[in-house]
């Protein structure tokens, strides 16, 4: 019989704090086969015992991938490349968050069951919550 083992990452669980991170990938997928999604990858670049640990933000994307001036990737885009207004013809790559150090503000999930009750605290894991400011790799 094979083995099972156990991986946390992305799921590391850390005080709600803020923290100064790095965006170092992205992904996008699928949850459910059918809810897009773009998963942010941040490597935490404050001192201390989170320092390299590996977080996600996760954004809903559209099956068309045309983002509404509402959404929330919209707004961190926007945020994170000095507030300048994409012309029509802008692709709002998520390449525009990488290698940028930011502020970001974790916040901890506390996933339910089906029936509404909150999973075990060995369940929960820390996320992104938002980013607050960006230190270095801003458009002046």
């Amino acid at each position: 019989m094979d083995e099972i083992t156990y991986s946390d990452r992305y799921r590391e669980r850390m005080p709600d704090a803020k923290y100064e991170a790095q965006c170092i990938s992205h992904n996008f997928g699928y949850i459910a086969g059918k809810h897009r999604k773009l998963f942010m990858i941040y490597k935490i670049a404050s001192p201390g015992p989170y320092l390299g640990k590996e977080i996600m933000k996760i954004y809903n994307m559209p099956i068309s991938s045309r983002v509404s001036m509402g959404s929330n990737y919209y707004k961190d885009w926007l945020f994170v490349n000095g507030n300048h207004k994409p012309s029509r013809q802008d692709r709002l790559s998520p390449k525009k968050f990488h290698n940028k150090v930011l502020i970001i503000k974790t916040r901890t999930s506390k996933p339910k069951h089906n029936n509404g009750q909150e999973m075990p605290e060995g369940c929960w894991y820390s996320v992104v919550d938002y980013i607050s400011e960006v230190v270095t790799g801003s458009i002046p």
